[in-house]
């Protein structure tokens, strides 16, 4: 799994820097988080247009000193329906990432660097800024418990394919232009509690796109210090725009939205035994039993499994 667990002495610390962060680099405005954070997308400020690290030569060079499992990578114009997961293999055209990277305006490239804050040079920075959201949202969604950061450098005319992550993500423009559509995730008909349910229990693929859903995207156009918000599981697609485009995005998750997760996964096993449990996020002290229930059912799967490996 890419990402950092986060301890809770770490997040304390993490907290703490952010609070004392005497020049922020981002814009969070407390009134908009209060009432709009994970439940509705909205625009943020950040003051990273003109940082060294993100110019492409750093940037170049952080992909050639980082593991090539950590460096993803596809060429070419694709459509916005395609599987995301499948996409990089589908649109790699045998390619190197060297090649790539001396030809990359010319091959139409798109690059996803996977966790930048494994880097030395690059932790600081990636590390501040997660600071620096937990100090705005801790009264509101308290307690990270984990989190990843990406680079995307995308050519002209790039698409990142319709799809829905299992975290909240603050997604910053650095460089270029990109529109980025959303939709709302608590809209049955994009995404049902039984979708919802698999996809947390990665069970199959994520929820594939259709066409009718388009009438209810959301569309937030970015540019160099600005940065959009998706709330926890939203859908969306990104299209850049005739220049070359940088920008990174901050996912977390949290004891809360961790508890939604476990939910579910409840959930799924219990539709897996024919019962139709009711939809998580419907009765809160449901919720919580039923994430009590799953990571009992952890542990004893845990217990069980250690007990067999002593035995052998």
């Amino acid at each position: 799994m890419v990402g950092q667990f986060i301890s809770p002495a770490g997040y304390a610390d993490m907290l703490s820097r952010g609070r004392a962060q005497a020049m922020p680099l981002l814009a969070l405005a407390p009134e908009t988080l209060r009432t709009d954070y994970n439940r509705k997308p909205f625009l943020v400020g950040h003051a990273l247009g003109e940082h060294p690290l993100f110019q492409l030569d750093p940037l170049f060079a952080l992909c050639r000193r980082l593991p090539p499992e950590q460096i993803l990578y596809r060429v070419g114009k694709i459509p916005g329906d395609t599987p995301l997961d499948s996409s990089y293999d589908d649109y790699k055209q045998g390619l190197t990432l060297e090649d790539v990277l001396q030809h990359f305006e010319e091959r139409q490239a798109y690059i996803c660097i996977n966790n930048p804050e494994r880097d030395a040079t690059y932790q600081p920075l990636i590390d501040g800024l997660l600071g620096e959201i937990a100090a705005q949202t801790d009264p509101l969604d308290p307690i990270m418990s984990w989190y990843s950061s990406y680079i995307f450098i995308s050519a002209r005319d790039s698409v990142t394919p319709y799809h829905m992550d299992r975290e909240m993500n603050f997604l910053l423009q650095i460089r270029g232009q990109k529109t980025v559509y959303l939709w709302d995730q608590d809209d049955d008909d994009i995404m049902n509690s039984e979708q919802k349910d698999r996809l947390l229990s990665r069970i199959g693929g994520r929820p594939a796109y259709q066409p009718s859903f388009e009438a209810k995207a959301l569309a937030f156009d970015l540019r160099p210090g600005t940065g959009v918000h998706h709330p926890f599981i939203a859908p969306h697609r990104v299209h850049t725009g005739t220049a070359l485009s940088v920008s990174l995005a901050l996912t977390f998750r949290t004891r809360q939205s961790d508890m939604w997760t476990d939910a579910h996964r409840f959930n799924a096993r219990m539709r897996g035994l024919g019962l139709r449990p009711a939809p998580v996020g419907r009765h809160a002290w449901l919720d919580r039993a039923k994430c009590s229930v799953a990571r009992a059912g952890q542990r004893l799967h845990r217990m069980l499994g250690a007990t067999q490996h002593d035995a052998a």
